[in-house]
């Protein structure tokens, strides 16, 4: 029986593609570095921000230029991350139906931790998570599975009866090395077919669909 649900946050609970793409192309153009479409950053986030800032930068990376545009970015996010990010269609009303049912929730994202209660606290302001963790420092990013362990420690979660919710091969690498099912959220930025290919035990086309298979297993 899934008695805990842990999401992933960038294209699972929220859809945040144009906020994430606007401010990397901000810093960017501040470097002097022609920016990209917003679709390319379906591939490019998912990997902590140290990876996007590198994917970014390509052939003009260097450790200095990195480190500048990386604060470019966390500066410029900071004041614009809830410009367009939304919640997926649904979301709320799964997360106030697993209340009832008495699932705990809870969010653990490669994003950089001080924007991941900051965003779930606008978009579900009346939904309790009971963890609401972004990448920290001396944790090991997605997909190593140590802020999974930590979590179900913490939440005293047998991993049998946890089901972890993300939308890309990271995701599900992330949940299999801790011993946790994991359900694809086709909505997401990558795809079902990422998805599948990767290994995902489900996949959920929309909120509705999560929901029962939450319910089945």
């Amino acid at each position: 029986m899934t008695r805990f649900v842990f999401f992933d946050l960038d294209g699972t609970v929220a859809d945040t593609l144009a906020d994430l793409a606007n401010a990397v192309n901000f810093a960017l153009k501040e470097g002097g570095i022609s920016p990209y479409p917003v679709e390319d950053y379906r591939y490019f986030v998912g990997n902590g921000v140290d990876n996007l800032i590198k994917t970014t930068l390509s052939e003009h990376y260097s450790p200095e230029l990195a480190e500048k545009t990386k604060r470019l970015f966390r500066d410029y996010y900071a004041d614009h991350c809830l410009d367009c990010t939304r919640a997926y269609p649904g979301m709320s009303d799964l997360l106030l139906r697993l209340s009832k049912e008495g699932v705990t929730t809870a969010v653990i994202s490669n994003k950089p931790d001080r924007f991941v209660p900051q965003i779930l606290s606008a978009l579900y302001p009346e939904h309790h998570f009971a963890l609401m963790w972004g990448q920290q420092e001396g944790v090991p990013r997605k997909p190593a599975p140590d802020a999974l362990n930590q979590a179900m420690e913490l939440l005293n979660a047998p991993p049998d009866e946890v089901l972890y919710v993300g939308d890309s091969n990271v995701d599900v690498r992330f949940a299999h090395a801790a011993g946790v099912k994991v359900c694809g959220a086709a909505w997401g930025f990558r795809g079902k077919e990422e998805l599948l290919a990767e290994g995902a035990d489900f996949i959920a086309n929309d909120a509705k669909e999560l929901y029962r298979i939450i319910m089945r297993n």
